[in-house]
Formats: structure tokens, sequence, C-alpha cells
């Protein structure tokens, strides 16, 4: 019988304590139309903070988020995305990397460094 989801362990980092300097958000991010309509609409965004958008493989367009100093344009100066507790935060910050294999690919092009941090949570 197979393992039930809600049984498994979940691999990740230690967010809290992992000093990453936010390097997972280092190259910006993809967000949908409607999240950066969102964001611009509740006055969190200005559309400099935004490219042109393009389309991906999939043909699915998007938007790339500017780069800061840190990065993302929308991460604090120290450490952070300013999005964290507005409930407008891309849903692909949650959700990237989705599994191992794209762990090690972000880790491999610079970003993520916590990877090799990464233990099972019960």
């Amino acid at each position: 019988m197979a393992a039930s989801l809600t049984h498994l362990p979940l691999l990740q980092p230690d967010c809290g304590t992992y000093p990453c300097r936010d390097d997972c958000c280092s190259e910006g991010c993809d967000v949908w139309p409607a999240e950066r309509d969102a964001l611009l609409a509740s006055g969190l965004a200005q559309p400099s903070h935004f490219d042109e958008g393009y389309e991906d493989d999939e043909g699915d367009f998007l938007f790339r988020t500017s780069l800061g100093p840190r990065g993302c344009t929308f991460l604090e100066s120290t450490r952070g995305c300013r999005l964290h507790t507005t409930g407008l935060k891309p849903a692909v910050c949650a959700a990237v990397p989705r599994d191992a294999r794209e762990a090690d690919e972000m880790n491999a092009d610079g970003m993520l460094p916590c990877r090799s941090e990464w233990r099972a949570f019960p």
C-alpha cells in the first residue's frame, strides 16, 4: 500500500536560520497578468517593477519582475519579500522549487544556496 502524501516528510530548508541573503530571488520571478494587475491596483507595485511581458515555452503570457540591488525588486533592503504578508505574493514564489530536481537545477544556476542544507521535516 502506498504511503499517504500527508505522512511523507517534507524536504525543505530551515528558512528561519539559513543565511541565504534571498539568493533564490536573485533572478526576479515570473508573475501571471492577474497577479501583476492586482499588485498594480493595490499600489504595492508600479509598472516599472515588471518587464514588458513574454510568452513562455508552454505558450503562457507572463511578466518578469525587475531587478533591484539585491535581486527581485520586491526584496527588502535586508532580508525577505515585502509582499510576503500582503496576500499578493506571486504564486510561483511559494511553489518553486517544486521538486528536488528543480532545486538542484536552481542551485547549479547559483540560486537556492540552501539546497545542501535541506532536511526532512515530519
